[in-house]
């Protein structure tokens, strides 16, 4: 198979190239916006699904890089930090040459590189030293002495210290970054500030850093754990970051959750949402290339208002998937081409008492979130494309643990071909999963809407992946609070990011979460 071959030629590659990529650059203002916001607000995530052999060569090809926990706070670490007798998890064969290059005669090394990330994967305090070639989203790679490998843009670090004598350079050019927000709405909250408070189409996204300043329980109905939070929030500097990062990425994706029409009528609380079309250039402000449109508010305005809504996204350059004229173009996918990369995006609809919503051979509507629908899509797009999500709208609102139908349509999606599962809806930021070291995120939250009668629902978090070629070697969620019914902020890690993440981490299936379970910060 084609995908078969690519991916063996990748790692053929990877093997013999010095995969690193993470560096800053002035073109890269987006990574490293929101990887310095992010990644104030929070770590990066690694995995290492490649399959290693129970020695690992004595002369590295490529770098080595230090990896943690997936949910480790670190995001740096020194040579020093390394040189001193701190334990560090090597790979058997590779032992000697991370001695040698650390100034140590302890590190013995034990298992394959894969059993290092394995072993990190499950303990939030391990530290390893793999091959480039072998992080993946089960694991955070660090930087080191503030030197990365993984920066989508940025030139190979020459200076990067974990670079075994002989080793090759990565191509950093086959490094991408994508970006996936939740849900938008053009009404409401956006309306009243940007239109009725004149703040006009520049704020919503002028937005930095903020931090959670007080923090109140009170009971609610709206919240699994029965309880909700009101806060209070400042900014902390950064104005613009927002728009700098997300406008950086090489693929943004956001769920576009109303009809935009040229009439549309301002609801300042009905849930139901047309948004104005003044308001669509808010969009493009954030380079969004694509958005899902099968979800439960997109024929708020009828079909004509679905007819006119993918008119005024083709008008603006912005792909859409996951509704249509009828079932057929409902399914339709998204694909984008990132220097050589096929991305494919498949998008459907299932919250509960919306089927009737659903696209049939003659009637315009979503495409249906049903197995059969779905694993078809994967199944025949899967070829067409080196990376292939899944973005789907789903399950009930205000839940951060994933559902159990849930879960088991996303293995099963997975399992038919999909690389990545990004989904939405709930309101609130979801659990996270690693299966079978492919990245599920089961809920963003909310990104431009103005749900802010909670802590809860004002946080919602990007899902960032960084690519090496099609492969996801890094994929973590990036927090951030919306201020003023409109304006997302990345949240400070010790003023509510932390926090937010923990409540995620809580929720999260899998052995990489275990630590986790019993936590009760979300209460």
């Amino acid at each position: 198979m084609e995908r078969a071959s690519r991916m063996l030629a990748i790692a053929i590659t990877l093997v013999f190239l010095t995969l690193l990529p993470m560096a800053c650059s002035d073109d890269q203002a987006k990574d490293q916006a929101g990887q310095d916001e992010a990644s104030e607000t929070q770590p990066r995530e690694s995995q290492t699904a490649s399959s290693s052999p129970e020695t690992s060569p004595s002369e590295p090809q490529s770098s080595l890089v230090p990896i943690a926990h997936l949910t480790s706070s670190r995001r740096d670490v020194s040579i020093e930090e390394l040189s001193q007798n701190m334990e560090l998890a090597v790979p058997q064969g590779l032992s000697e040459a991370a001695n040698e290059m650390l100034g140590r005669s302890d590190l013995e090394g034990s298992g394959s590189a894969g059993a290092v990330v394995d072993r990190v994967s499950r303990d939030p305090e391990a530290l390893g030293l793999v091959p480039l070639e072998e992080v993946g989203p089960r694991v955070k790679a660090l930087m080191v002495d503030g030197e990365t490998l993984l920066e989508p843009g940025a030139a190979y670090p020459e200076g990067y210290p974990l670079r075994p004598e002989g080793a090759t350079n990565m191509d950093t050019g086959e490094l991408r970054r994508i970006v996936v927000a939740g849900d938008i709405v053009l009404d409401r909250g956006q309306n009243y500030t940007v239109i009725q408070q004149d703040m006009g189409l520049d704020f919503p996204l002028d937005g930095g850093y903020a931090a959670v300043t007080g923090r109140t329980a009170e009971e609610s109905g709206a919240s699994e754990f029965g309880i909700i939070h009101q806060f209070t929030a400042e900014r902390r500097g950064g104005a613009g970051r927002m728009r700098e990062y997300l406008s950086s990425a090489d693929l943004t994706l956001a769920n576009f959750e109303n009809p935009v029409v040229e009439d549309a009528v301002w609801h300042p609380d009905a849930p139901t949402f047309t948004g104005d079309l003044r308001l669509l250039p808010i969009l493009g402000q954030a380079g969004i290339d694509g958005v899902t449109i099968g979800n439960n508010h997109i024929l708020d305005a009828g079909v004509p208002g679905l007819i006119e809504t993918m008119q005024h996204l083709r008008d603006a350059g912005i792909s859409y998937t996951g509704a249509g004229m009828d079932l057929a173009s409902s399914r339709d996918p998204m694909v984008f081409d990132l220097g050589g990369t096929r991305v494919g995006v498949l998008n459907y609809q299932g919250v509960p008492s919306y089927d009737w919503s659903w696209a049939t051979e003659s009637v315009p509507g979503t495409a249906p979130l049903q197995a059969e629908v779905m694993l078809e899509d994967v199944e025949r797009l899967r070829s067409e494309v080196d990376l292939l999500v899944v973005m789907p709208h789903w399950g009930n609102e205000y839940l951060a643990t994933p559902e159990q139908g849930q879960v088991e349509l996303a293995h099963a999606v997975m399992d038919a071909g999909a690389d990545l599962i990004v989904g939405d809806h709930a309101h609130w930021p979801k659990g996270i999963e690693m299966y079978r070291g492919k990245p599920i995120f089961y809920g963003t939250g909310n990104f431009l809407f103005d749900q802010s009668w909670s802590e809860e629902t004002s946080t919602g978090i990007f899902v960032e992946i960084t690519l090496y070629g099609d492969r996801v070697v890094q994929a973590r969620p990036i927090p951030f609070l919306i201020l003023d019914k409109a304006q997302p902020n990345f949240l400070v890690p010790e003023a509510g990011g932390e926090r937010a993440l923990q409540t995620i981490f809580e929720a999260s299936l899998g052995p990489e979460f275990e630590a986790y379970k019993g936590e009760s910060s979300a209460r």
